[in-house]
């Protein structure tokens, strides 16, 4: 009796109930330990197929898209149609209802087909990939150093945070600004309503700091605990004076 398809029979058979149960990871595990164990045996690579569609499609892109890419086994950024094409037939022929006996192999089959339905056709491939570019920009809020009025735009998740300031080198806390102050017609400066008090603040010459910011610029903050550091030093300065 061959010891190793025995066990190999076993271990498949765990990952076969585990399936069932929606233990996507332990399932995949114990049936590759299958396939190691017997490399001939089938059905192990049914499972694993099964549940690497699976995983894919429970890890939507930005909760809003299905990753087909993923779902196909395929880099976000391929253009190869007939690598898709490939991808498809492969999958297609290891998750067929007809062809693999393993729960959830309908569910993965179907989501195959869509990926394959998306991805071969070029008006909705482009449509879809730049949905996928438009929503995986991260979010962002405008904040200001209370202390030399420097407005930061940082990533949404430090908001709140104690920040510091890359001018002046203080600690603030990290406000969100609904809206950017208004510009003086005709000047490069903006009003800003501070402490009650009206104030004009003008867009100074930053020297050592780098290059002044313009109205499409933006100085973006990078997360790094409580001080993030910035991917830029393009950012922009208030100089305080009277009102204009």
């Amino acid at each position: 009796m061959n010891t190793n398809r025995v066990e190999a029979e076993r271990l498949l058979a765990i990952g076969e109930k585990l399936l069932q149960s929606r233990d996507l990871s332990g399932s995949r595990d114990f049936a590759i330990l299958a396939q190691e164990a017997e490399p001939l045996l089938e059905g192990s690579d049914q499972i694993v197929a099964i549940v690497d569609v699976l995983i894919a499609a429970e890890k939507p892109i930005n909760n809003d898209h299905l990753d087909w890419y993923a779902i196909l086994q395929l880099d976000r950024t391929c253009e190869d149609l007939d690598l898709i094409r490939k991808q498809y037939r492969r999958l297609g022929l290891l998750l067929h209802p007809d062809k693999n006996p393993f729960s959830l192999a309908d569910h993965a089959f179907k989501l195959v087909t869509d990926a394959w339905a998306v991805l071969s056709d070029p008006v909705q491939k482009a449509i879809y990939d730049r949905d996928i570019v438009a929503s995986a920009q991260p979010s962002t809020f405008w904040t200001a150093c209370p202390y030399c009025y420097f407005l930061y735009q940082y990533p949404s998740t430090c908001e709140g945070c104690c920040l510091r300031c890359q001018n002046c080198q203080r600690s603030f806390h990290g406000l969100s600004i609904p809206s950017l102050p208004p510009l003086v017609p005709g000047q490069e400066a903006y009003y800003c309503n501070w402490g009650c008090l009206p104030m004009g603040f003008v867009f100074g010459t930053l020297g050592s700091h780098g290059p002044l910011l313009d109205n499409a610029s933006h100085a973006l903050a990078v997360s790094n605990g409580a001080t993030p550091e910035f991917a830029s030093s393009s950012r922009k300065r208030g100089r305080p004076r009277k009102g204009v």
